[in-house]
């Protein structure tokens, strides 16, 4: 199909485009306890057509973006072709260039078996399930291997191969045989090149057990007041990530963001960020060498020791800003931490590890959440917690933030285990005197 649409493409005169072309193999099992209910092998391929037009005064660039099904013929194909050049003319889009060919040599993927790493990591899943006040209802498998190749009019052919996991499963748990039954769900997504990824999941599987017994005998979380309150766990890079989208060139050119270059964007804290974008971070089910248009994807340190060092973006937007383009790196890293956990939690603390959906409005800064499961250190004693919620504002919080110097992978991010912030308002379920 490919070949197809290269060729039909050619006997447009001028036309520019940009093609991107995703063959994947994936294998999927669907287990219900430990007992396998049905595996398939599903192969896809997807192709994605950006078609542009560039307006005579040479200031705007119109756009049209289209799927092309396989089976499409000769005929159809010129249709669409001849249709998104007219819907594109009725954009105006600043003029902004597509990407030139470069030097750049991806790195050489990892080879995987898909079905031996399936069972590999299955086996290593179940292993801690082993309790009697609980079990792995369900788990279902998804284990892919992606093909992608980018094209475009101005010469750029490049190829690469993409290896992630993704599984769902749910925890019931039973305290006592009088207590209620409650279910609590995770997800794990991760890329394959993780070093020792059995041995991650097996010790993620346990921590979720781990969690589940506290929650079954969690107390209202408490209006504890002005505490520090340390987070962990997924929210994380939700957290991090306020940072890292404010220094995008897409949203410093739409003014969705008003960070400026050598703007310290902590001022007063007492440890400081280095942000790195990382687009080829081991672990992560996003590492992709190239962004979207075929640009190579780079590492770059966009805000170092609190101070933003630079903007990150695609060709595009970094044309708007008269940047140097970085690629649309999916993952970061995040450094600068000078505390240890153990040193974090001698105080009085209410450590939030689970929310229903951990929020921050990269725009406002707001960020909030229901409280699934934490702890409350009353300074003699800690306490499992559940409800409630946490609101606050980033720009109101960044100055008090402490990080441990442990680090740990989650997904797209990189950074401490363990951050403490100071000002977040706790919206409790019971008073503190109750919790104690």
């Amino acid at each position: 199909m490919l070949n197809l649409l290269l060729e039909t493409l050619a006997t447009f005169e001028g036309v520019e485009y940009l093609i991107n072309e995703t063959k994947t193999r994936r294998l999927e099992r669907y287990n219900i306890k430990k007992q396998p209910e049905m595996q398939r092998e599903v192969e896809t391929t997807e192709l994605d057509l950006d078609l542009y037009v560039v307006f005579e005064d040479g200031k705007f660039r119109g756009t049209y973006n289209v799927k092309i099904h396989p089976g499409t013929s000769a005929d159809e194909l010129k249709k669409t072709i001849t249709d998104g050049i007219y819907a594109a003319g009725f954009v105006r889009n600043e003029y902004f260039p597509l990407v030139q060919p470069s030097n750049y040599t991806p790195p050489t993927p990892q080879s995987h078996d898909l079905l031996q790493t399936l069972e590999t990591l299955q086996t290593a899943f179940y292993a801690n399930d082993i309790h009697t006040q609980g079990h792995l209802s369900y788990s279902e498998f998804f284990i892919t291997r992606s093909d992608v190749r980018i094209i475009n009019s101005h010469g750029v052919d490049v190829q690469y191969t993409t290896h992630r996991a993704f599984i769902e499963t749910a925890v019931h748990w039973r305290d006592t045989p009088t207590t209620k039954e409650i279910e609590v769900s995770e997800a794990f997504r991760f890329g394959l090149d993780m070093e020792n990824a059995a041995d991650w999941l097996k010790d993620r599987v346990s921590e979720l057990f781990a969690s589940s017994k506290d929650k079954a005998i969690a107390t209202g979380t408490p209006s504890v007041g002005d505490i520090p309150v340390l987070l962990s766990g997924e929210c994380l890079r939700s957290f991090f990530n306020y940072f890292c989208s404010r220094a995008h060139a897409a949203n410093i050119y739409q003014k969705l963001s008003t960070y400026k270059i050598g703007d310290n964007v902590q001022s007063g804290s007492t440890d400081c960020i280095t942000l790195t974008i990382d687009p080829l971070l081991t672990g992560s089910p996003s590492a992709l060498p190239y962004d979207r248009q075929g640009f190579p994807n780079q590492t770059h340190i966009l805000i170092q020791d609190g101070v933003l060092q630079k903007y990150w973006g695609d060709v595009r937007f970094a044309h708007y800003l008269g940047v140097a383009p970085t690629g649309n790196a999916q993952n970061f890293r995040v450094t600068g931490g000078t505390a240890t956990t153990k040193e974090l939690k001698k105080a009085p603390h209410l450590h939030l590890v689970s929310f229903s959906d951990f929020h921050c409005d990269t725009v406002t800064g707001d960020f909030g959440s229901e409280i699934r499961l934490g702890y409350y250190f009353d300074g003699q004693k800690t306490t499992p917690v559940t409800g409630g919620s946490i609101s606050g504002n980033m720009e109101k919080i960044a100055h008090t933030l402490r990080m441990t110097r442990e680090e740990l992978t989650l997904g797209t991010f990189r950074g401490p285990q363990m951050v403490q912030i100071t000002g977040a308002s706790i919206s409790g379920v019971s008073s503190q005197s109750e919790a104690q």
